[in-house]
């Protein structure tokens, strides 16, 4: 005869089973899509297929939901698919950040009575490279500040945890266009949409790199066949994933996989040094953070609810002024005399890009226009004098030698300056 422990125990046996038997009964995770076909940039060095460019429609009517600890692994974005009406809660806890992109080997002004330095001041201020940066737990936004960027005034990057890649947002969130990964480098260098195959990185930690605008932090060198970047990881509570979206926006302009474990749950990159294989570097670097428990869901979701999927390229023609002609006629306080230009008409500098790469005009150290490729114009609004012309791409990994350009002139790419001889 059976004790009445047994009993207890046989009955807690057979509960044990119940749970096993439900547990290996959960639907597995779902696949994530195939990899977009890839098109090579100009600035890229390895070998590409073809991009797609004709929209596909959703595959589903609701996104998949990310989670910050286990769930599906993130799917790569296609630059020719269609996404579903993002949703969120209409308020959601999170940081606002502020940052900016500094450049490498920019020459100032030489010494001269006409050179005037407010001036010079207020267009590297108008120019300089800031970022307006929300993150929520699983969301990413980064907005274009400033006018020294080739993308159009206003434009935005968003991202989200469960997929690889980005979406950049037009101005007035009416449209947006996906971007697969391996696109950020074509995307702000060129504004283009081409899609260079990411390669292997090798990730290295480092030893503790001490404290960033009151953020400790931590060193990982990370290496691809296109740069060396050297990353300051710090710590934000309750940052969830957006950190790590910000870390892949770095990483993709580096052509490293989007995987790639250099930030973690709640870290964040504080400050980034990337060096180009070929020449140059850009540093990324943060300026101020705000924990906000109140980020509109509107600024956040990916993509906006009513945008549209924008099928067309962006414009890439002619030669754009950064400044106006009021801020380019306050680089100098006087005009000064210079020898004749037959090949000018009135006091205009003329810009002329023979290249097949959009650069990037520097005068006195300032960025005052983009050149698209085979590209020729006029810049107005200049004083007639002596200025320090250099010729370089947005991401600065080609830089050409500094030397005196003369308005009105000439400046080519891949020519000496016209000093009015």
């Amino acid at each position: 005869m059976a004790r009445p422990q047994d009993g207890g125990r046989r009955a807690s046996f057979a509960a044990g089973l119940v749970c096993i038997s439900l547990a290996s009964c959960r639907p597995s995770s779902p696949t994530p899509t195939d990899t977009p076909e890839e098109r090579e940039s100009p600035q890229a060095s390895a070998q590409p297929a073809l991009l797609a460019v004709a929209p596909t429609t959703p595959a589903s009517a609701s996104p998949i939901a990310a989670t910050l600890e286990g769930g599906p692994p993130p799917s790569p974005l296609r630059g020719d698919e269609i996404l579903s009406p993002d949703t969120l809660p209409r308020e959601n806890a999170g940081y606002t950040l502020s940052a900016a992109f500094r450049l490498a080997d920019v020459t100032g002004p030489t010494r001269a009575p006409e050179v005037n330095n407010a001036g010079l001041d207020a267009a590297r201020k108008a120019t300089e490279l800031r970022l307006g940066i929300d993150l929520s737990p699983t969301r990413m936004r980064v907005a274009f500040q400033g006018h020294g960027f080739v993308l159009p005034p206003g434009a935005e990057i968003r991202a989200r945890a469960d997929r690889f890649g980005h979406v950049v947002v037009w101005p007035g969130a009416s449209s947006y266009r996906p971007l697969a990964p391996g696109s950020m480098r074509a995307l702000l260098g060129e504004r283009r949409f081409d899609v260079a195959p990411t390669t292997p990185a090798e990730v290295a930690p480092r030893v503790e790199g001490g404290r960033r605008i009151g953020i400790r932090t931590h060193k990982v060198d990370v290496t691809t066949r296109a740069a060396e970047g050297s990353f300051e990881v710090g710590k934000l509570e309750g940052a969830g994933d957006g950190g790590v979206l910000l870390c892949r926006l770095l990483l993709d302009l580096m052509n490293a996989p989007p995987g790639s474990n250099v930030c973690g749950l709640d870290e964040l990159p504080v400050r980034a040094e990337l060096r180009w294989t070929n020449h140059g570097s850009l540093v990324f670097e943060l300026t101020g953070a705000l924990r906000r428990a109140d980020i509109p869901a509107t600024t956040l979701l990916t993509p906006p609810q009513t945008a549209s999927f924008a099928a067309s390229p962006l414009p890439v023609a002619g030669v754009f002024s950064m400044l106006s002609a009021q801020e380019l006629a306050a680089l100098r306080t006087n005009d000064v005399e210079v020898p004749a230009n037959a090949n000018v008409q009135g006091d205009a500098l003329v810009v002329h890009n023979p290249s097949v790469e959009l650069r990037v005009l520097f005068l006195d150290g300032v960025p005052v226009a983009w050149a698209a490729p085979q590209a020729r114009g006029e810049l107005l609004g200049l004083r007639r004098g002596r200025y320090v012309a250099q010729w370089r791409t947005f991401l600065g990994d080609s830089v050409e030698t500094a030397l005196t350009q003369t308005v009105p002139g000439v400046v080519q790419v891949g020519a000496a300056p016209d000093a009015g001889r």
